[in-house]
């Protein structure tokens, strides 16, 4: 669970209120100054959509019983992805928050609330047709306006559908919006006079910052941050022209198909025009719309001295699950399988002397890449040297840089889809798989078709799917109290493992014994890793190591492990090629065949350097070693 501000950069922006749109400066190119908005960090608004704000206008009709596209239609809103226990997104327009929506994990829906601006808005138009409000008395006014909670003996009058739980506004009898709050007893006994305790719990607001704005569009938006925003774009080049001179690699941008490396690409096309190559990693697990998407933007760009190149994972990811099982936020194989793998056979093929790679990476998207340097080198592809241009960009300079160029993008951010990628990736919140499920239900069937199969093989309860637990190899604090809240029981942490051992001690020597019969044509295939190989019969000596269909005899405790992973590796390879990467000497393969590691026994060296990145090892058994 996330929890608490997250700063990973300035965590407001401004707003002109003449023309009412919001700034990346703090100056309109029109009017000059604008007013700050502070916001929730970490503060990565992007524009909303027109089935954004459809979906916006459901789910407070739900609720509040109007429908307050009187109040936001026509105007430029915005959508602030704030820290919570799943989705939680702050809702900003006319310059101020009007509210937000909420996903609630346990319950499985969105809940919206307002802000004491929003709360004035509706009260202005709706009044008492709308739903969930209280009117207190004079007497309460100041105290509550101080903080005070609302007590069933203030209560003048209540809206009748209100229940525990609910979002509510409170409203003076003069009839001033005085505060927001949660209801903390039902309609009932709220207008109860003899009822004692508190009867909404209101949120304490410092300040109130109400105000109504005229209709804006678009072009409004970009006129307004044109100098802004050149200057954004102009900083970009030059890192890119500056990074260029200083690396002396062929160049190419990572396009995935999202918001963020179509900049990217953008800011390629502005800068070199042509001369450059265009990499795209397809997972296995993309969505459809975002594959013809690829293919229309490389249609565009035919005729272009560009090369189009595509790292397939084919259907790695599927092949995988077998040995894995379901990946987790935990339990990342999935990227080591679909991306790594298949971007370091790619980048090793197309540039064995290194590429010079930049890529759509911001800061504001997680702690791990706001620590990260502008420029980098990455450990598990060795020839690739990264960049990226928009790192100190966010999400609305990012949209505004692709409105104001009119870049065509993936038609999926039309659909309510916040980031594309995996369509069924871990990291995913349970709201984003509750939109999946009602804008492409397709895919989610799908996928949990696969996860239905797992949670029988694992005896988990239905809620290990509906709630979102399969996200987790072990469960952290937060899922296990919302299982408890739940009064479900999910084990602490799942484990899947077709290829069991075990060791002995046997006089001086150290036996492994496995649950299977060791396959020696297939150890032959992968012995060199561990030392030189010899050939005696019916076994396989690797330096003191002693190979047998029964067992394997070794010196130590650790080499018994280490002839335990070879054998992993030989049995559940799924063909990733993480490790030929890794190879200094050029001696790993991936087999067209059958899709796993080979072994030139000339060129191998035993260094065991490809034991230290194979995901089966590091990512499967971590606590045999450390996670890549």
């Amino acid at each position: 669970m996330r929890k608490g501000p997250v700063f990973l950069g300035k965590a407001h922006i401004h707003w002109c209120e003449e023309c009412n749109v919001p700034l990346i400066s703090e100056k309109c190119d029109i009017h000059g100054k604008g007013f700050r908005l502070d916001l929730t960090p970490p503060a990565d608004v992007r524009f909303a959509f027109k089935k954004d704000i459809e979906f916006i206008k459901r789910e407070f009709k739900q609720h509040y019983g109007v429908d307050i596209g009187e109040i936001i239609d026509g105007k430029i809103l915005l959508l602030n992805k704030t820290p919570g226990e799943d989705d939680v997104y702050e809702i900003i327009f006319d310059g101020y928050i009007f509210g937000w929506l909420r996903f609630d994990p346990l319950e499985l829906k969105w809940k919206p609330g307002l802000k004491v601006e929003g709360a004035i808005a509706l009260w202005k138009h709706f009044g008492k047709k709308m739903r969930k409000w209280v009117i207190v008395d004079k007497g309460a006014k100041e105290p509550i306006k101080k903080g005070a909670n609302v007590l069933p003996v203030g209560v003048i009058k209540a809206e009748s559908s209100i229940n525990i739980g609910d979002d509510v506004i409170v409203v003076s009898e003069d009839g001033e919006v005085i505060a927001t709050g949660i209801a903390k007893k039902s309609y009932e006994k709220l207008i109860d006079k003899e009822e004692r305790g508190t009867g909404i719990k209101t949120r304490h607001q410092k300040t109130i910052s109400y105000r109504e704005g005229k209709t804006a569009e678009m072009k409004d938006v970009i006129v307004a941050n044109k100098s802004a925003l050149e200057n954004k774009v102009n900083e970009a080049r030059r890192f890119m022209r500056r990074t260029v001179g200083n690396v002396n690699r062929p160049i190419a941008v990572a396009f995935s198909g999202g918001k963020d490396s179509l900049a990217v690409l953008g800011l390629m096309l502005e800068e070199f025009g042509e001369d450059f190559a265009i990499f795209f990693n397809n997972t296995g697990i993309e969505f459809p719309e975002t594959i013809e998407y690829i293919e229309k933007i490389k249609r565009k760009l035919e005729g272009k001295k560009i090369k189009f190149i595509v790292a397939d994972a084919k259907n790695a990811f599927w092949s995988a699950m077998c040995v894995f099982s379901p990946p987790g936020r935990d339990y990342r194989w999935c990227c080591k399988v679909t991306k790594l793998g298949p971007i370091t056979l790619t980048i090793k093929r197309y540039y064995p002397n290194g590429v010079l790679m930049f890529v759509g990476q911001r800061k504001y998207e997680s702690m791990q890449r706001y620590k990260q340097p502008r420029i980098w080198r990455n450990p598990w592809v060795p020839n690739e040297i990264g960049a990226s241009p928009i790192f100190h960009w966010n999400a609305l300079e990012v949209w505004l840089y692709i409105f104001s160029r009119k870049l065509e993008y993936n038609p999926l951010y039309e659909n309510r889809l916040d980031r594309i990628g995996c369509f069924m990736c871990p990291s995913s919140s349970l709201a984003e798989f509750q939109t999946l499920k009602e804008e492409k239900r397709e895919l989610w069937e799908k996928w949990e078709k696969e996860l239905k199969k797992w949670k029988e093989r694992f005896g988990m309860p239905e809620e290990w799917i509906t709630h979102g637990f399969w996200r987790w190899k072990e469960l952290t604090k937060g899922q296990k109290a919302v299982a408890r809240e739940l009064g479900v029981k999910i084990p602490e942490k799942r484990s899947w493992e077709p290829i069991r051992y075990s060791i002995e001690r046997e006089n001086e020597r150290v036996v492994l014994k496995i649950n299977t019969k060791i396959l020696l044509g297939r150890i032959r295939e992968v012995a060199p890793i561990l030392g030189e190989v010899a050939e005696e019969g019916d076994l396989i000596r690797v330096d003191e190591m002693v190979f047998t269909e029964r067992e394997v005899k070794a010196k130590s405790e650790n080499e018994a492990l280490q002839a335990y992973y070879l054998i992993k590796r030989a049995y559940e390879c799924v063909g990733c090629g993480v490790c030929v990467g890794k190879c200094p000497e050029n001696a790993l393969s991936i087999n067209a065949y059958t899709r796993k590691i080979e072994v030139d026994w000339e060129r191998c060296i035993h260094c065991r350097e490809c034991m230290e990145v194979c995901p089966l090892l590091k990512i499967k058994n971590p606590q045999e070693g450390s996670q890549l």
